[in-house]
């Protein structure tokens, strides 16, 4: 099955906007983000280029974090210790990435910190539901979340 979803976020005065392109095994409930588009808008971009990197980076680790990864606890404290226990998205999973750069030369310039990382997670999990119909809310979207959700549709 695949989906698209689209998401929008603010942080103070710069704005951002994510859309994401899914594919969803239903036999094993896995998540493969294909493509992932992120927009800033932080006014005067002073640097373009380093603008586009940022929002790359935050695209490939909202998937990271949207997909796989998660503390766990026991009673006494932090049990993901490790990079088996706290897994993370590995080259070859990453999606592909466009960043657009929202260019706006009659502003002052307003920042671009993490903007697109929670519109790009939302954007994963409206294309979850638009390939689904269901709606999860326990992150991160593994394929035993998956599984569970769609058989309980």
């Amino acid at each position: 099955m695949t989906g698209r979803g689209i998401a929008l976020g603010t942080h103070l005065s710069s704005y951002a906007a994510a859309a994401a392109e899914i594919q969803v095994d239903k036999k094993s409930g896995r998540i493969v983000a294909k493509q992932m588009y992120g927009a800033l808008d932080a006014g005067l971009a002073i640097n373009p280029g380093f603008i586009e990197n940022q929002i790359s980076g935050m695209l490939v680790q909202a998937t990271s974090r949207i997909l796989k990864e998660e503390v766990t606890f026991s009673t006494s404290g932090v049990t993901s210790l490790d990079w088996r226990s706290y897994p993370i998205l590995r080259f070859d999973e990453h999606p592909n990435v466009t960043p657009i750069v929202v260019q706006r030369l009659d502003q002052p310039s307003t920042g671009a910190g993490e903007e697109v990382s929670g519109p790009a997670a939302a954007a994963i999990a409206n294309a979850l539901f638009d390939a689904t119909g269901v709606r999860l809310r326990e992150y991160p979207l593994t394929p035993s979340r998956v599984l569970t959700a769609l058989r309980n549709r």
